[in-house]
């Protein structure tokens, strides 16, 4: 007779809103339903407030320390229920760490183990500013059993700062099998010739400055060639004819909105190249969507953009450059644009490792395997 399942309280965010924990968690829970051997009890912390776009600290400050105070009173009815074998806590860090800290106090009050889940890419420049944030995050470390983070710098600036934590790296997850259901009936060319244009780029996400968005629009700009810029996510109008205005004559820029993940994925597959151009990431959903797609990717040097890509390697999956440098963001478009060669290349090179490193399964059964080996610690 099999023993009873392994029981995970996770606590994580679900859709609405779209963002990159929330679709982590959809598929992760997706992929945990064909496990009968895990019992997950999920805790969703979507904040469903505000709109994403309205980023104003009163407003988050405010708002957020109310949600703060119900996740924190749910997150303690339940650990009181049913007792789970390991706590998995997802955070973006920021205010979220005063109520991750209080979280994972009650989980060790109990005897139970936790995992906190850094999602973010912003752990090496914290480590350097040492300040309030960083000493959150560092109490919340030595808290909790394991900490995991995204990428190989996130990974080697905690256990710089916090030797005797266990610090573990594990990357996000894409749904192979939802992109090839959308995309199997699309044309997998890079041709362009409908266009008039020397390349179609897309973006996909919230529509912010800390996004890079302006700088993408200035760096189309900046090339002087003909493009066409579609850009898909939640924006507020003002903002939308701000970029507009800085676009220049020879750029096609759209707006779409807000669309269905299906959409999005359509209108990414349409274009040339994938743009990501953010001035701050943890380990972006899209990225590996749009790696999945087997189309190029132009990013910036933050969080684990680089290591997704490869971008070191011989054989990059795409190219990324510095951060708020419109200049240099201008260069690599004006390179992608005038050779479709090396495009195919680094798309096909994405989709390989998209199946190999990054698909559900794989980072599925990675986390699983973390939580058996936590909770036998735990016995």
């Amino acid at each position: 007779m099999a023993g009873a399942p392994l029981r995970v309280l996770l606590v994580s965010p679900l859709p609405p809103p779209v963002g990159g924990i929330a679709t982590w968690t959809r598929i992760l829970l997706r992929e945990i339903a064909c496990d009968p051997g895990i019992a997950v009890e999920h805790l969703d912390t979507a904040v469903r407030w505000r709109a994403v776009t309205q980023i104003s600290a009163p407003a988050r400050l405010l708002g957020g320390t109310a949600q703060a105070l119900r996740d924190y009173l749910r997150f303690r009815s339940i650990l009181r229920s049913i007792t789970p074998d390991v706590v998995h806590i997802c955070t973006s860090a920021g205010y979220a760490l005063r109520k991750d800290l209080l979280m994972l106090r009650a989980a060790a009050s109990r005897g139970v183990r936790a995992i906190i889940h850094y999602r973010m890419g912003r752990i090496p420049a914290l480590a350097q500013s040492q300040g309030g944030e960083w000493d959150l995050l560092r109490q919340c470390t030595a808290t909790a059993h394991t900490s995991v983070v995204l990428d190989r710098r996130s990974m080697r600036a905690l256990r710089e700062a916090c030797p005797a934590a266990d610090v573990r790296s594990l990357p996000n997850m894409v749904d192979l099998m939802a992109v090839d259901g959308v995309l199997g009936g699309l044309d997998n060319s890079d041709a362009n010739s409908a266009l008039d244009c020397a390349v179609c780029l897309v973006y996909v996400g919230h529509v912010l400055p800390s996004k890079g968005v302006t700088d993408l629009v200035e760096a189309c700009r900046l090339t002087g060639l003909r493009l066409r810029l579609e850009v898909v996510g939640p924006a507020e109008d003002a903002y939308c004819r701000e970029l507009a205005s800085r676009s220049g004559d020879h750029t096609t820029l759209i707006f779409h909105g807000t669309l269905s993940h299906e959409e999005a994925l359509e209108t990414l597959r349409r274009g040339n190249v994938f743009v990501l151009p953010s001035h701050s990431e943890g380990f972006p959903n899209v990225v590996a969507e749009a790696m999945a797609c087997a189309r190029p990717v132009l990013a910036t040097d933050v969080g684990a953009m680089p290591e997704m890509l490869d971008a070191e390697s011989a054989e990059p999956c795409g190219i990324c450059v510095e951060a708020k440098n419109p200049a240099a963001l201008a260069d690599a478009i004006t390179l992608m644009a005038g050779d479709a060669g090396l495009r195919a290349a680094m798309g096909a090179r994405g989709r390989r490792r998209a199946e190999t490193e990054y698909a559900a399964p794989v980072v599925t059964r990675r986390l699983t395997e973390l939580w058996r080996e936590v909770a036998a610690l735990s016995g």
